[in-house]
């Protein structure tokens, strides 16, 4: 859970493997826009609703990093967004993440 100012635009993510008996090697990085998932919680508001529909989307372009578009649900009355990512600077890779916006209210 990372607390992440409304005014943020993206959040750099390295990733890293766990090696025991030598030091963890990077296996790249990647940058996620969290704008779009920030904006589509606010604009949905406090209003209560409930049920599964699509409110927002971030699409993939040769300016980001996303392997395909990436939708912005509202599931049971909680914003999510699942983010597949290219990992930059490594010959291949990608990266699943799954996003939740929770307010700081909660």
């Amino acid at each position: 859970m990372l607390s992440v100012p409304s005014s943020s635009s993206s959040l750099k993510v390295q990733v890293f493997d766990k090696d025991t008996f030598s030091a963890d090697d990077s296996m790249g990085e990647a940058e996620v826009a969290v704008q779009p998932l920030i904006s589509a919680a606010s604009a949905l508001g406090n209003t209560g609703i409930s049920g599964t529909m699509q409110i927002g989307k971030w699409l993939a372009t040769r300016d980001n990093a996303l392997v395909r578009d990436s939708v912005i649900n509202l599931v049971d009355g909680r914003v999510k967004q699942d983010v597949f990512l290219k990992l930059q600077n490594v010959e291949s890779g990608e990266l699943d993440l799954e996003l939740e916006w929770v307010p700081l209210d909660q």
